[in-house]
C-alpha cells in the first residue's frame, strides 16, 4: 500500500466503532475487524473468513468451537441469523382440523386391490351412469393415507397420476373424456 493511501486511511474513523485508529482496507480497526472475523466463524460463513481461508474442512468445526470457547457464542458485531419459528402448530383453522381428521381416519396399510375396490364401492354407491373422474379420485386421497400412484400397479410400473393407474383397468372400469373441455373425464363401472 502506498504511503498517501495509508496516511488517508489512519486518518479517518473505524465504519463499526467511528474510532480514529489504523484502519485495514475494509475500513475497519483491528478490534473490530477480529470482532467480525470470529462472528463469521460462529456463523460457519467459511468463505467469507480470514482466518477459515485454506484451513481442512475437517478442522473448521474444530476452529470455530475455539473461537466460542475462548470468546463465547454470542455475536459481536453481526446479528445472529433469524430463524423461521412456525406459527402455532396446533392451528385451530377449521381447514387444517379437517385435514387432521381425515389423516386420522386414513388407512395407512393398502394395496392395489384395496384401492381398486374402494374405487368401485365408490362408483356403484353413486347411482349415476357415469361419475366425474374427481370425484373418485378425491375420495381415494381422503380414504388412503399419503396415496401415490408409483407404489400401485403391477411390479416395474411407476404411475405419474391416478387417472393413468385406473386406465390399466379396463376389465373394471371404463374413462372417458369431455370432448369441449380437456382434463374432464368420467368413470364408470365396466359391464362385465
Amino acid at each position: 500500500m502506498n504511503q498517501v493511501h495509508s496516511d488517508f486511511l489512519e486518518n479517518i474513523s473505524c465504519i463499526v466503532c467511528d474510532l480514529s485508529l489504523p484502519l485495514n482496507d475494509r475500513g475497519l480497526c483491528a478490534e473490530c475487524a477480529a470482532k467480525i472475523e470470529r462472528d463469521l466463524l460462529r456463523l460457519r460463513d467459511w468463505e467469507y473468513s480470514a482466518e477459515a481461508f485454506g484451513v481442512p474442512d475437517e478442522q473448521l468445526e474444530a476452529l470455530r468451537d475455539r473461537v466460542i470457547r475462548e470468546y463465547g457464542a454470542a455475536y459481536e458485531l453481526l446479528e445472529q441469523p433469524h430463524k423461521y419459528k412456525p406459527k402455532n402448530k396446533r392451528s385451530k383453522s377449521r381447514a387444517t382440523q379437517r385435514k387432521r381428521e381425515i389423516a386420522a381416519k386414513a388407512i395407512r396399510e393398502y394395496s392395489t386391490d384395496d384401492v381398486l375396490q374402494a374405487a368401485h364401492d365408490f362408483i356403484q354407491a353413486q347411482n349415476e351412469p357415469w361419475v366425474n373422474f374427481s370425484r373418485v379420485s378425491q375420495h381415494l386421497y381422503k380414504r388412503f393415507y399419503h396415496l401415490k400412484p408409483k407404489h400401485l400397479g403391477m411390479q416395474g410400473k411407476k404411475y405419474k397420476s391416478l387417472l393413468k393407474f385406473i386406465a390399466d383397468y379396463p376389465d373394471r372400469f371404463q374413462l372417458r373424456s369431455e370432448p369441449d373441455q380437456r382434463g374432464v373425464y368420467w368413470i364408470r363401472l365396466s359391464d362385465g
